[in-house]
């Protein structure tokens, strides 16, 4: 049963029966999204005049599927991750390689001997990196490869890898997914010449640390141009607006969404959700599932592009079914389930000791983070 509910009347544990959209018709949240103290907060802040009605479920669906997906797999021997396949021993070559090649392309630019572009039209030419740019697959083994050490080096592989999926996603043709990809694998370009240790540095950034750092788009832009992309224009003005956010709050020129270009608007999306899924320097990597509700928030704010956050977390859940989670009891669990038709969906597991979980409705239980091969072996 469903009934329309005003904005002050919003409840966490509420089901969404119809989109909620913007003046320009823009889906800000989907059909199905179950109502949390977060959303409801982000969309008082988003119609802060409470003019406001949505078409609400009232009947408890979330107990309801976990029941079925408990009658779906009963109770029976735990799963165990060693008869996964979950490292493709084929895919972490290729992986290795390409990352050997892009270790080489920013050496030379750091040594000042330049960038040889041909070499790098010959190796997206390869096909090496579009290999990577497996579907499902690809989201999987990225998560569960080990990467420590050579943060700049292992992001700049894994934006690249997400452009081209979001090109397939997009159903783009191959030419333009391998001008998005090259956007992707140099977009921290810029970063190689920000200081060590204020790159690195674990503390809060002085303001003019700040301001070194906002700087590294359009140094990234003015490399790339000097060695000749200059008329490569979707490349070029991703890699200069990565960093911009539709309501005028990023940088380095602090563009409105209109400005901001396709190819921009879409590496924001990927760097954030790598970067906050990986661990940097100054912070361990998180779950995709707090990835996800940072993304939304922004897109409901109106700094990132709904129509490619909404693609891209759809599809980013669908690849994470049968990964492994660490949950912030200290438990390993595998996910069998993501409602792909909501961006704010919390998994459903099955735990080492074969107990199934839906996160979203288990008390005091959260994903910490997606779980590399190598730790899973380890007892």
């Amino acid at each position: 049963m469903a009934e329309r509910c005003e904005l002050a009347r919003l409840q966490p544990g509420m089901i969404l029966d119809q989109g909620i959209f913007d003046d320009d018709n823009n889906e800000l949240v989907e059909a199905g999204t179950v109502l949390t103290e977060s959303l409801i907060r982000l969309l008082k802040e988003r119609f802060p005049e409470g003019h406001l009605m949505v078409s609400i479920h009232i009947l408890g669906q979330k107990a309801a599927l976990a029941a079925a997906v408990e009658e779906a797999f009963p109770a029976g021997q735990p799963p165990d991750p060693r008869e996964d396949v979950l490292i493709d021993p084929t895919y972490q070559k290729l992986y290795d390689t390409v990352l050997g090649d892009i270790r080489q392309l920013f050496k030379d630019q750091r040594d000042r001997s330049g960038m040889d572009f041909h070499a790098i039209a010959r190796f997206i030419a390869e096909g090496h990196i579009n290999e990577l740019c497996d579907g499902a697959r690809a989201v999987a083994q990225l998560h569960n490869m080990k990467r420590d050490g050579e943060y700049l080096l292992h992001h700049s592989v894994h934006v690249a890898v997400l452009a081209g999926l979001m090109g397939r996603w997009l159903r783009w043709p191959k030419v333009r997914r391998e001008r998005l990809m090259l956007s992707g694998l140099f977009h921290g370009l810029g970063k190689l010449y920000i200081p060590t240790d204020i790159l690195d540095k674990r503390g809060k950034l002085t303001d003019q640390e700040w301001q070194v750092i906002r700087q590294y788009p359009e140094k990234g832009y003015e490399i790339l141009c000097e060695n000749g992309l200059k008329g490569e224009t979707e490349i070029v003005e991703g890699i200069r607006h990565h960093h911009e956010r539709g309501d005028g709050s990023g940088y380095p020129h602090k563009l409105k969404m209109d400005k901001i270009s396709v190819f921009g608007r879409i590496l924001a999306i990927l760097d954030i959700y790598d970067a906050m899924t990986a661990n940097r320097v100054y912070a361990r990597r998180g779950s995709p599932f707090t990835a996800f509700d940072t993304l939304l928030a922004d897109m409901m704010r109106g700094k990132l592009d709904a129509e490619y956050g909404v693609l891209f977390v759809k599809k980013v859940c669908q690849a994470l079914i049968g990964s492994w989670v660490r949950l912030s009891n200290g438990k390993k669990a595998k996910i069998i389930y993501i409602d792909q038709s909501r961006t704010s969906a919390l998994p459903i597991v099955e735990t080492e000791d074969g107990n199934f979980w839906d996160i979203a409705t288990k008390q005091g239980v959260d994903v910490t983070d997606l779980m590399t091969y190598d730790e899973l072996l380890v007892t």
